[in-house]
């Protein structure tokens, strides 16, 4: 169940103008929205109630938000994260590999 109407900040999200006119590709799961842009990736935790996910508040999405990038952050520093690189060839016949390193990406900070 939805719990909040999160339409104009999805607009925002993907229209090109919010990323300097890069093409935005948008990636829809049951929890999050993930926009792709250029070299970035934005992740927006939809606001949802599940049995099994409570995303209800902005709190509670902020928080799961805390979680995933002190895991980002440990990740980098262990170097078992890889700068995202779009490696389209390296996909399975199904495509998954390539979705996979493009949610790998979202989760990869910029190097410096």
């Amino acid at each position: 169940m939805t719990t909040e109407d999160q339409t104009a900040t999805i607009d925002f999200l993907a229209s090109p103008s919010a990323h300097g006119g890069a093409r935005v590709e948008r990636i829809d799961t049951h929890a999050s929205v993930v926009f792709l842009a250029g070299d970035r990736a934005y992740k927006l935790k939809r606001a949802v109630l599940f049995d099994y996910l409570d995303f209800s508040t902005a709190e509670r999405r902020r928080a799961r938000i805390r979680v995933s990038a002190k895991a980002i952050h440990e990740a980098r520093e262990a170097e078992e994260v890889r700068e995202y690189g779009a490696r389209e060839d390296a996909a399975p016949a199904g495509g998954f590999g390539s979705l996979a390193d493009k949610l790998r990406g979202a989760l990869t900070p910029r190097q410096k």
